[in-house]
């Protein structure tokens, strides 16, 4: 190829990356101009279905229509964010390749043109020309990116799908409405209770009337239990962490939050609105969509609203309750109660208990523990969480340490404090964005990992000192599940991202990964060679661990935002509905039975000795035989 074709190919080139990177500008710059002139999360819709609502507050099925169409703004929400950055690689690519082949063409051109000829004046108008429409291209394109950097900015403003809440006038009439959140800054700085620890307040008599005796399995020696002695080995275990953990449920998904039981006998039929083999049920006096912990005869909860928040615990063998503590008095650096949505609410984190100590944290920012009793300890607040949906990352407490996801809008950080103080003994700051997920507690063979999911990255850290040990990119957008863990790999996942099984070391490395079906809330479950997951859009699947394969799937008639169960060689999956989808441990699918609930539920079930216990929208239910 001569000089001459070199010439025209280069200029072919110019033009052709010159009209694509001019398209790109103009579709930005619109998009810009579209969103000055309108807000990006408004929905006339939804606001006319709300309204439909207010008129009609029994028509479920325009609650569901309204839950599918706050799952769709907030799907179109991450496209769109996920749109305007690729426009602005692309728009920056379609620019480099411009530039270059001006610059190309402009040296074949030196090279043809003669010295001492007649066309070499006008050779340097058109080179003057052609200096100013590059220039003039380049402001065009520089425009564009400003418009992608200002419209990322306010889609990235954090907007709330708000709570159903009580109207004065009808008590149930829920109200749905987009919000966009004010630009207030958000005060981080942590501050410390000094104030003298609240007892926990006794059982009022409308609330006992709300725990009810559905059938008469249990034993009137069971009702009669006294609550059990903390025994030693408990505070033995919560000082050297030897977390014998095999006979409790301390945290959200069980020990180590692995989504495993030991426990044996568990049912697989009951009945929630006749009452077969429900053992009890109590009603929760304030929402929340945290799961039981359990340690010996006691089990423990949180509810929360925009104004009070509070620990319950509960005699596990009958329902009663034996004390709750309000979560009050708080020192805080400011007065503004968070915004959050309906599906995730004031308290959506799980507590964690050691059997000596009881811990909570919520939407506010405040973390509390108090002891068996209900005595508070020590309470503090780390800063109102900036968050779009609400806190929802729950605790896990491991050799005396509590240790807490923090990962919001602004910042991301992984902390650990003293469980018996509250003091901060550590506190590692992630380069990451906002997450749902929570913490989960590994052995790598020798040591004890505290794993983290986020966007854009999974990562382990010692828990003991919070160094962290490794890190790698896999995943984006929002993320809510926790990771799962099965000898020696990591499982990661989000909706819109993959599924990695990740080997963890100073070099991390994903060794396999796919995209076919990703849950948005449920975590993933593994055991045994066999990876389990159920989505929001109602199918459960089981993988092969060691490579992804594709085992077998189910499909639901409702979504799954609990996530799934390991018991008794059974997998529990709860959707949204309150059936219970129950599968053999097997590579190939039987499924056990399907129970119901007789109300919805999105909270993961607890295990303990040959029960199971799930909170529904109302009530706590004790299943068994």
């Amino acid at each position: 190829m001569n000089i001459q074709e070199k010439q025209k190919t280069t200029w072919r080139i110019a033009v052709i990356a010159g009209i694509f990177s001019a398209i790109v500008s103009i579709i930005m710059i619109l998009n810009y101009w579209q969103l000055q002139r309108s807000e990006p999360l408004e929905n006339e819709l939804l606001a006319n279905l709300v309204e439909q609502l207010r008129k009609d507050t029994s028509n479920e099925e325009l609650k569901e229509d309204i839950r599918r169409l706050d799952l769709m703004v907030r799907k179109a929400y991450f496209t769109k964010q996920w749109q305007i950055r690729a426009g602005a690689f692309i728009l920056i690519g379609g620019v480099v390749i411009l530039v270059i082949s001006l610059r190309m063409y402009q040296s074949y051109s030196d090279k043809l043109e003669e010295p001492g000829s007649e066309d070499r004046h006008l050779g340097r108008e058109l080179m003057a020309a052609q200096k100013w429409i590059m220039y003039s291209v380049i402001s065009i394109f520089g425009l564009a990116l400003i418009a992608a950097y200002l419209s990322n900015d306010k889609l990235a403003e954090p907007y709330s799908l708000a709570s159903l809440e009580d109207t004065a006038e009808d008590p149930e009439v829920e109200e749905i409405a987009i919000r966009t959140s004010d630009d207030a800054e958000q005060i981080t700085t942590e501050s410390e209770s000094i104030e003298e620890p609240n007892e926990a307040r006794p059982l009022t008599e409308q609330q006992e009337e709300g725990s009810e005796q559905v059938t008469g399995e249990t034993s009137a020696a069971e009702s009669e239990q006294e609550p059990e002695t903390v025994p030693e080995t408990a505070i033995a275990e919560s000082k050297t962490g030897s977390l014998n953990y095999s006979k409790q449920f301390p945290s959200f998904r069980g020990p180590y939050g692995l989504g495993l039981s030991n426990h044996k006998n568990i049912p697989v039929d009951w009945d929630g609105a006749t009452g077969r083999n429900i053992l009890w049920k109590a009603e929760i006096p304030l929402h929340g969509y945290n799961s039981p912990a359990i340690w010996g005869d006691r089990l423990f909860l949180t509810g929360a609203d925009a104004t009070s928040q509070f620990i319950y615990c509960y005699n596990r063998n009958n329902g009663e309750v034996i004390w709750e503590h309000p979560v009050n008095d708080v020192a805080r650096n400011t007065s503004e109660v968070p915004r959050v949505t309906d599906d995730t609410g004031y308290a959506a984190p799980t507590v964690a208990t050691d059997g000596v100590n009881v811990c909570a944290i919520y939407a506010t920012g405040d973390v509390v523990c108090v002891d068996r009793e209900g005595k508070r300890k020590w309470a503090r607040n780390l800063g109102m969480p900036d968050n779009h949906y609400g806190h929802s990352s729950s605790l896990l407490i491991y050799k005396g340490i509590l240790l807490i996801q923090f990962d919001t809008n602004k910042q991301g950080k992984v902390l650990g404090l003293d469980v018996s103080t509250g003091e901060t003994k550590w506190e590692t700051p992630r380069n990451s964005k906002i997450s749902w997920a929570s913490p989960i507690l590994a052995d790598m063979g020798g040591r004890t990992e505290l794993i983290l999911s986020t966007s854009p990255q999974v990562a382990g850290y010692n828990p003991l000192t919070g160094e962290e040990l490794w890190s790698i990119d896999c995943l984006m957008g929002e993320v809510g599940p926790s990771p799962g863990f099965s000898e020696g790999i990591v499982y990661a996942t989000n909706e819109y991202a993959v599924l990695a099984a990740i080997k963890p070391g100073q070099q991390p490395e994903i060794l396999w990964e796919t995209n076919e079906y990703l849950p948005e809330v449920a975590s993933p479950v593994v055991d045994d060679g066999l990876l389990f997951i159920g989505t929001s859009y109602g199918v459960i699947v089981c993988y092969d661990a060691s490579n992804g394969e594709l085992l077998w799937e189910f499909e639901c008639d409702d979504g799954i935002y609990a996530s799934p169960m390991i018991a008794d060689n059974k997998v529990f999956f709860l959707d949204m509905g309150g059936k219970m989808h129950i599968f053999k441990k097997d590579r190939t699918m039987t499924l056990l039975g399907e129970p119901e609930l007789g109300e919805g539920s999105v909270s993961t079930p607890s295990f303990s000795d040959g029960r199971i216990y799930i909170r529904g929208y109302n009530f706590l239910y004790c299943i068994g035989i």
